[in-house]
């Protein structure tokens, strides 16, 4: 049985978004990052359009993009609430004696909502479309000028390089503790609130151990291979295509216009 891929991960260097340099790729997820909050929400539907080309482009289905979400549901559920809700009897549809629903903050919750599901939708996408190691050698490569200042931009790209690498490990190895316990009789949707914390108590107890064994392991090999910090330059890149300076020069043009409409209103 072959396992679903963890949540993010690369799908395949066979998809158009995946040709797209990975140093491109990061400069537009912070420009439409800045995009999804200067925007008015009229504007949230074009970003959304944006999105789904994005994720069509990088042959990301629409249902990794709601499994995305998963993990932060609470935080939507919260943001909605807490625009939408009135304690003080000021909202105009009642509820239950003070509590009523402001349509105005509704509204406004619901913009916050959409906002949200668009940076996860974005983050997604690059991170489908773009291995682990151009991610980091991206990032380091960004980052560069502030080598100047003394940042230690390459100890910086290495973290990331192997924080980016065990995100899929930590994952199969979690559902694989799940599946091993559940196997044992362990119900995870089952039982209150306290017993369903002592199920995924016995998930995070040996998940965490093996993280310390990983770590302890790396630690000891990159000992062996004399690694010492600050030794690591940033390598030289690889001059951008036509196809990245048009994509780099649109997704300004976008932020520009965002920036503009959002100082004129």
């Amino acid at each position: 049985m072959r396992m679903a891929l963890p949540l993010g991960s690369y799908t395949g260097a066979d998809t158009p978004a995946a040709q797209v340099d990975a140093r491109v790729k990061l400069a537009l997820l912070v420009m439409l990052t800045a995009l999804a909050f200067l925007v008015p929400p009229a504007g949230l539907a074009a970003l959304a359009l944006l999105l789904a080309a994005a994720a069509r482009a990088a042959r990301m289905p629409a249902a990794r993009v709601l499994a995305g979400l998963k993990p932060v549901a609470v935080i939507l559920v919260f943001t909605l609430a807490a625009n939408a809700l009135r304690l003080d009897g000021s909202g105009a549809v009642a509820l239950a004696g003070p509590v009523g629903v402001s349509p105005e903050g509704a509204a406004r919750g619901a913009a916050a909502v959409v906002r949200i599901c668009l940076l996860v939708g974005f983050a997604l996408t690059v991170s489908a479309s773009t291995t682990s190691t151009e991610l980091a050698g991206a990032c380091t490569a960004l980052l560069a000028p502030l080598g100047r200042l003394g940042v230690p931009v390459g100890d910086v790209g290495v973290t990331l390089s192997l924080a980016l690498r065990f995100v899929p490990l930590v994952a199969e190895e979690l559902d694989r503790i799940r599946l091993a316990q559940r196997s044992r009789g362990v119900r995870f949707d089952e039982g209150g609130v306290i017993a369903r914390v002592r199920a995924w108590a016995s998930v995070v107890t040996p998940l965490a151990v093996g993280l310390f064994r990983r770590a302890d392991a790396l630690s000891e090999a990159m000992e062996a291979r004399c690694y010492e910090g600050g030794s690591r330059r940033v390598p030289p890149q690889r001059p951008l295509g036509k196809r990245d300076v048009v994509l780099l020069v649109a997704g300004a043009a976008l932020l520009a216009l965002g920036i503009i409409g959002a100082l004129a209103g």
